[in-house]
Order: structure tokens, then sequence, then C-alpha cells
């Protein structure tokens, strides 16, 4: 049963104002008008709502379960309005982020820091995914407003529009012979070293994520292998364990601190580089809040003043073939 919308909106003003005149006057309706829409209603509930007792309007059990009801829808409805016009105004949204390992723990956090001093009634809510298969489909499911991954390979439906560079270096603990030496490290000179591997996400599938992709094929093009007893499958640990003298590792140089003095960095030969891609749907309605985020990623407005590591992408332009 579909309750009457303007019985209801009558009955909640007559309740509130206690009177069908007063009521009649608030919502620019005639007396008669207002008293005809409450019986209404009280017909197509079969029951009593309301009762005059002298001058006054006054609800019956059933009328007080109805007027919780209403106020309450009426309340709903307010949010909603109010909402979908904060969302134009950006006061208030929510952003659902999902994103590779580096891009999660190293890259999204700045961004939206620095979009919501800009706009502080947004709520983000950031996940660390497996897999850049997993974001493009999250993203295409609407599991997720947008991703960051840093695989460029055409997945229909999804737009992937490169924004930020990456340069991956090397890590050590401080005062370690290779952040010393005066030319970029060769695989070979750190297949010489113990090595700190970045893990396996999903060990039981074998999925790998796109830095170990990348750190694989520098070593594999030159021919060498890492000697590794420690794979570990977050950034962070790696860090941790390179500190506490694991060995050395290769890291995106958006990981490293430069103010950690507990670690040294230094320069590979011909080191692998990767660009970042904002994921979004390359169709259908999205807020103004995810659009106004989407842009803010791409325009690096956040990279501005003292993020000195963050470079943009040397390619802007959006990857088309095979892309519907």
């Amino acid at each position: 049963m579909e309750l009457n919308s303007q019985g209801l909106q009558c009955f909640l003003s007559v309740a509130e104002h206690e009177s069908y005149t007063k009521a009649a006057a608030a919502l620019s309706l005639s007396q008669p008008g207002v008293h005809q829409h409450v019986r209404k209603l009280e017909a197509q509930l079969h029951t009593k709502l309301v009762e005059q007792h002298g001058k006054r309007v006054v609800l019956t059990e059933h009328g007080r379960v109805v007027y919780q009801y209403a106020r309450r829808s009426k309340d709903e409805e307010t949010d909603l309005i109010r909402y979908l016009r904060d969302d134009v105004a950006l006061d208030q949204g929510q952003l659902r982020l999902a994103a590779g390992t580096t891009a999660a723990e190293f890259i999204i956090p700045t961004i939206a820091v620095r979009f919501q001093r800009e706009h502080p009634g947004i709520y983000i809510r950031v996940r660390a995914t497996g897999t850049n298969d997993e974001v493009d489909n999250g993203v295409l499911d609407r599991s997720f407003d947008l991703g960051i991954h840093s695989d460029a390979t055409p997945t229909p439906g999804v737009d992937k529009t490169p924004f930020l560079s990456d340069t991956l270096v090397g890590i050590a603990p401080a005062e370690h012979r290779l952040a010393k030496l005066r030319r970029p490290v060769t695989p070979l000179d750190i297949a010489k070293e113990r090595f700190v591997h970045f893990g396996p996400n999903d060990p039981l599938r074998n999925r790998r994520a796109p830095i170990q992709s990348l750190i694989s094929d520098w070593f594999t093009a030159a021919g060498v292998t890492a000697t590794s007893r420690l794979s570990v499958g977050a950034l962070e640990g790696i860090k941790r364990a390179v500190r506490d003298g694991a060995g050395i590792a290769i890291v995106s140089q958006y990981s490293v601190d430069p103010a950690d003095s507990r670690l040294s960095t230094f320069r590979l030969a011909s080191p692998p580089k990767r660009n970042f891609f904002l994921v979004s749907r390359d169709r259908g309605w999205e807020s103004n809040v995810v659009r106004t985020f989407r842009e803010y990623v791409v325009s690096l407005s956040w990279a501005d003043g003292d993020l000195r590591n963050f470079k943009t992408a040397t390619d802007h332009r959006r990857p088309n073939a095979g892309t519907v």
C-alpha cells in the first residue's frame, strides 16, 4: 500500500500545529482541503489519527505512530535534498577510492588531506587492493568511485588518465656502501647483496603486484638474479626490514622519507619507471564530488610547493587503443 504523500504532509502539519486552520495557513491550502486530506488518509489506513479536543487537534495512539513515520520520512527527504544540494556545493559527500600499494600508502593520503582542506565536509575512504584488475573491476561495477594504479592496459568501460611519473630507487641501511657509490647502481651490484623482495599479495594464486614485475624485469634484462631470503608484501615492512639489516631493496621514490636517518637511498642504472593512472568509468553519471576530485588529482595542484618528489607524468594523453 502506497500512502498518499499530500495526506501525510497535511497530517504532519496538523499534528505539529494542533490546528487545521494553522496547518492550512502553513501549507497555503484551504482549511477544508487540509481536513479532507487527513480524513482520506484515515480512511486509507482504516484508523482514527486525530481527535478534536476543544480548539486543539490531538493525536490518537495510532496517530502518534503515523506521526513518527511521517516525521522520519520528512526528515529523510530533507536530508536527501540537502545532500544533493551539498554535493553541488561540495559541502558534504563521500568518495570511495581503490589503489595499489604504493598509491594507497604514499600518494592518495597526500591528495586526500589537501583536498579536504578545501572541502572539509567530504568523507574519503581508501582501500589498498591486491591487483590492478581489482581496481579496474571495482571502479567498473561502482564498488569504488575512482582508482589509482600503474597499469596502462586498456580495460573496456574504464578510462585511465596518466597524471604522475614514478622512478624506482634503491634503499639500504644508513652508510651502506652502495649509497656511497658515485655512479648509478647496477643489477649486478645488487646481486652481490642480500635483497628484500616485494612479496606476492596472494601467494596461493601467485598474483604479482606491478612493482614486482618492474623489479623482476630490471634484473632479467641484465641477466642476473637477486639473492633473497625475505619477501615482504608491504612497502613499510620492506623499509623496516632494510633498516634492521635484512639487506637492500628497490621501492618507489614516493615511499622514501628524506628525513629517515636510518635509510640511505641510491640511484639505479636505467631505473625502472612507470606512470600512475587515475581510473574512472568512461561513461555514465558521476557526482560533483567525484568529478571535482578527479579533476583535482589530474591537475596536480595538490603537489605544488614543498612536495618536491611528485613529478608530472610525461604523457598526459589518454590511452584509447582497445578501449570501448
